[in-house]
């Protein structure tokens, strides 16, 4: 199909892979990259984000991306499918403030279509997008575990006035964060993953402090 200009806001943890979204430099709309991979919900792997000189995709990268096409999904319209025939190249850096005069910081009442970490099945297709970039205050870090003993990174925020509890966090940068890590105020891309027990839940992929 051709090529997406794109600065990277997300390089984000998904089923062992990588979530990577960003915004399209020539509308400033999201875009977030998927691969025919299903064991992984189409996430994109470290090989695949090396480029033809050896260097890594990182976040705040300016890359040139070729893709197959749109994949016409409801729940994440975002989405467009990488073309791993063909090297993702690098072209520049930009900074946060720079990314922000072209997709400025989104102001809605909720975060993806309510005050919860998770949307159900039942009301999903209800939100029309699933990134957001958001400005939130009194950021709390956690580090607990599941269950079954694995490590789980949870974030507590407040947003439009509203606490946000419990939902986790696939910025690896903050997997080794110290618990209850306090941040008066950060900037946040959260954004819908895959259905589980009927529900989409919310994941912060990205953290500016």
């Amino acid at each position: 199909m051709g090529n997406i200009r794109m600065v990277v806001l997300t390089k984000s943890s998904k089923y062992g892979n990588n979530c990577v979204a960003g915004i399209d430099l020539s509308n400033g709309g999201w875009v977030r990259l998927v691969t025919e991979d299903e064991a992984s919900h189409g996430a994109v792997s470290d090989n695949d984000l090396i480029c033809e000189d050896g260097r890594s995709v990182e976040v705040l990268d300016v890359i040139d991306v070729p893709i197959l096409g749109m994949c016409n999904d409801c729940v994440q319209p975002e989405n467009v499918l990488l073309d791993l025939d063909t090297y993702i190249e690098i072209k520049g850096r930009m900074t946060l403030d720079e990314v922000l005069k072209i997709h400025p910081l989104e102001r809605k009442r909720n975060i993806l279509g309510n005050d919860y970490g998770y949307i159900t099945e039942a009301r999903v297709n209800t939100v029309g997008y699933s990134l957001i970039i958001v400005e939130v205050f009194d950021l709390v870090i956690t580090q607990e575990e599941n269950p079954y003993g694995k490590p789980k990174t949870k974030a507590k925020f407040i947003y439009q006035g509203t606490e946000y509890e419990n939902m986790s966090v696939t910025d690896q940068k903050f997997y080794s964060i110290r618990s209850g890590s306090k941040f008066e105020r950060a900037i946040l891309v959260v954004s819908i993953g895959t259905p589980y027990n009927s529900r989409y839940y919310k994941f912060v992929s990205a953290i500016f402090i």
